[in-house]
């Protein structure tokens, strides 16, 4: 008599326990079906994708003595990717670079044209300068605040392909312009570095690559500039 009433008891236990865990089981169900439905209508998610039309105006140095007056132009569209819900994203593109530096520097070849140097101008001279122009892929790993207006950061890197690299000397003489100069690398590639506010900020590149090629024009030359830049949308 004691057992059947024990074992009924277990039973009326186990019926119970049952019930419980099946209803629980029911309601976590129903709540994680329900999630999505609030998570549409209360979405998290990081601002939306900006800075894809980037404009910068530079100052640059090859590495020669140069007068102040060597404006760099670069112009970017860039595709922006957040990271999930954090103010992490990344970017890549692509674009134009065009860099005229000014300078004292007169393009010597040797006789066999295989080495280019850079020496002296010492004829009077108005305008002289060394024009580059590339076309680059940028990509950049990118850090923001929230808000219409953000403070944001990015370091990255850029490659190009050098399509017109040319001089222009303006002297008594008249105007003449040299294409096709000799032994310049056409690739170039560095690292970059942004920090600003809004729309606004200030960036820099350094090259790690030389403007000529190894062991055919005057080394150690490093391209780099530094500049203000305007995020138009």
């Amino acid at each position: 008599m004691m057992q059947t009433v024990f074992s009924k008891k277990i039973v009326f236990k186990s019926i119970i326990f049952a019930s419980m865990f099946f209803q629980g089981i029911a309601v976590f169900a129903q709540t994680a079906a329900q999630k999505p439905a609030m998570d549409e209508e209360h979405p998290k998610k990081i601002a939306d994708s900006k800075d894809r039309i980037v404009f910068d105006v530079n100052y640059d140095a090859p590495g020669i003595k140069q007068i102040p007056r060597s404006p760099g132009v670069n112009i970017y569209l860039m595709w922006d990717y957040p990271f999930g819900h954090g103010p992490l994203s990344v970017a890549f593109g692509a674009g134009l670079s065009s860099h005229d530096v000014s300078s004292n520097a007169q393009i010597i070849y040797s006789l066999d044209g295989k080495y280019t140097s850079l020496v002296p101008l010492v004829t009077p001279y108005k305008i002289n300068k060394l024009s580059c122009n590339y076309v680059e892929i940028p990509l950049e790993l990118r850090i923001r605040t929230r808000g219409k207006n953000s403070f944001k950061m990015a370091v990255g890197a850029k490659g190009g392909y050098a399509y017109n690299i040319h001089t222009k000397i303006v002297d008594n003489d008249g105007k003449r312009k040299i294409y096709d100069i000799k032994n310049v690398d056409p690739l170039r590639y560095g690292v970059t570095f942004r920090i600003g506010y809004n729309k606004f900020d200030l960036q820099g590149f350094y090259s790690l690559s030389q403007l000529f090629l190894a062991g055919k024009g005057e080394p150690n030359m490093i391209p780099y500039s530094i500049g203000v830049g305007i995020l138009l949308y």
